[in-house]
């Protein structure tokens, strides 16, 4: 099933499509964001005295946080691509094939 031809997704809209396509159900709480960005900061600086690199740092925190929205109009009507997939369905078939290659 494929959604109509201008559709945006929230990051929202993508975790809940992921978590759906594992069938589980997304974490009930969540950690607010300035306290784990302050945290990270302070064990990359402290890991970095030490002569080692953080495995998780400010970029990855920023990275995994950034709330965006994903456009697909332009895409569709500039080059006339046109999805097959709506997002849940696609998500579905993503984590389905990787369980067939195990990869998860």
């Amino acid at each position: 099933m494929v959604r109509g031809a201008n559709c945006s997704f929230t990051l929202q809209d993508i975790i809940s499509a992921m978590w759906q396509a594992l069938g589980r159900k997304p974490p009930r709480w969540s950690l607010p964001i300035g306290p784990v960005r302050l945290a990270a900061g302070i064990v990359e600086d402290i890991v970095r005295l030490v002569g080692y690199q953080a495995q998780i740092s400010r970029a990855t925190i920023e990275k995994y946080t950034d709330d965006i929205a994903v456009d697909s109009s332009r895409i569709q009507t500039e080059l006339g691509f046109k999805p097959q997939y709506d997002l849940v369905e696609g998500w579905r078939e993503t984590v389905e094939e990787m369980r067939k290659t195990g990869i998860i």
